[in-house]
């Protein structure tokens, strides 16, 4: 153990390739793995202990951060360090999404760090940025929702570092991420499932921008090494811009080898019973199983461009719907 208690890995007190940020979350833990199959001398920081070795770090603890990019002199840092559910109080939201992408890229600007990679999110553009939606669209950080404001604020301030061109800055924004061991598109909704309880809104008309894991990854690992991809803001999902959430259920139901409830919501009995779970939350201090915000995102009709990613970087979803959930389904429990 290292003094305070810290645990080392075999790169303690070396220089590394690549830090990440968040590596014992969803996507970073899916990083930290497939830059270590290709051998990349990675290391991976959370405040929870990962798959893989896993340095403490808490991004809203600058002097923490600094220690940790002291010890290990990233050349390149991917920061997925986020809080994702909306459930969790919006202060602390903004504390590590906002704050914590402040920490760690000040620390990335000290310690010389080369290539900086922000993962953001299509949460960035609003509830519903309308067709298209790209680099150029705007963000939108008045939506209500703390994590969609918070991933847009983070951007604009990583954005805005970028244009001093003091270290090469790449953004990546991700659509719905999906695969083993995701909490919002596989593990809730299938225990939703499972209790019988209606997934379906709006008849599950909305439109998805699904993105299984390893296609976000490949997406990744470029924007961490295409000489191209500095300055670049970067879409991530699988292409598929007609997936109605309807669909999307339907096969997750079939993969986790569960019913598909038959029950749907309409739009505005969804929004009512949010705005009430809302209200009572505020009463109570617990988290609502429902929020307006999220009603709102599952009933959008947004698509999301994939030109820059395709165009610059050579990228291309490599699995399809079909594909991921046969892999998710092999995958599950």
């Amino acid at each position: 153990m290292a003094p305070g208690g810290r645990a080392l890995t075999p790169l303690d007190g070396h220089r590394v390739d690549v830090l990440v940020t968040g590596a014992a979350g969803f996507v970073g833990e899916a990083l930290v793995g497939r830059l270590l199959e290709l051998g990349r001398r990675a290391v991976g920081v959370d405040l929870r202990a990962g798959y893989h070795p896993t340095v403490r770090m808490d991004v809203t603890d600058p002097a923490e951060v600094d220690d940790v990019f002291a010890r290990y002199a990233p050349a390149k840092v991917v920061h997925a360090a986020a809080v994702v559910d909306e459930r969790v109080p919006p202060a602390t939201t903004r504390r590590v999404n906002v704050e914590g992408t402040r920490n760690v890229l000040e620390a990335a600007l000290r310690h010389g760090v080369e290539r900086f990679v922000q993962v953001s999110s299509i949460a960035a553009l609003g509830l519903d940025p309308g067709p298209g939606a790209d680099e150029h669209s705007p963000l939108v950080t008045d939506t209500g929702v703390a994590y969609f404001d918070t991933k847009a604020a983070s951007e604009r301030h990583v954005r805005d570092v970028a244009a001093r061109g003091e270290l090469e800055v790449v953004v990546a924004r991700p659509g719905d991420v999906f695969g083993p061991g995701s909490e919002p598109w596989v593990r809730r909704p299938l225990e939703m499932m499972r209790k019988g309880q209606p997934v379906l809104i709006d008849g599950g008309e909305g439109l998805i921008a699904h993105c299984w894991i390893d296609n976000l990854v490949d997406g990744l690992v470029l924007c961490l090494d295409h000489p191209a991809a500095p300055g670049g803001v970067f879409a991530f999902h699988d292409g598929a811009d007609t997936t109605r959430y309807r669909d999307y259920f339907a096969r997750l139901a079939r993969a986790g080898r569960v019913p598909l409830p038959r029950a749907k919501v309409p739009l505005r009995v969804a929004l009512a019973a949010a705005r009430t779970a809302e209200a009572a939350s505020r009463l109570t201090g617990q988290a609502p199983p429902l929020t307006v915000g999220s009603v709102r995102y599952v009933s959008r009709r947004a698509t999301y461009s994939l030109r820059a990613s395709r165009e610059v970087l050579g990228w291309a979803p490599k699995v399809d719907l079909k594909e991921a959930m046969a892999r998710l389904g092999e995958a599950l429990p």
